[in-house]
């Protein structure tokens, strides 16, 4: 089965209490190792979303940058641009944002 992992982060709210980083195990990622699984879930994300961070397998990390070009053009289609990646052990941690100046329901950013 294919694995993924997507983070949506909710829009800004009130502080919650901090959690001690001892108190909590690290939550595992299993990275897109297709690009059809990645593009999926990035269609499948709420449009409304601001933010969100898409795990991509290096195995996908091809030579000319083909393969990550269609998940981003997929995200650029539905309104949200690549901010930045965070190299990890095995795969990249791609940050999105919604356009600044990206239309939703009439809304200018």
């Amino acid at each position: 089965m294919e694995g993924g992992a997507s983070i949506s982060f909710a829009p800004e709210r009130p502080s919650l209490p901090r959690v001690r980083s001892g108190d909590t195990a690290p939550m595992p990622v299993h990275p897109f190792t297709s690009v059809e699984a990645a593009i999926a879930a990035v269609d499948a994300l709420d449009g409304e979303l601001e933010k969100f961070e898409l795990a991509v397998a290096d195995s996908l990390q091809d030579y000319l940058g083909v393969q990550m070009a269609q998940i981003t053009d997929s995200a650029l289609a539905r309104g949200w641009e690549p901010v930045s990646f965070t190299q990890k052990d095995g795969f990249r941690l791609y940050r999105y944002e919604a356009m600044r100046t990206y239309t939703r329901r009439g809304k200018r950013r």
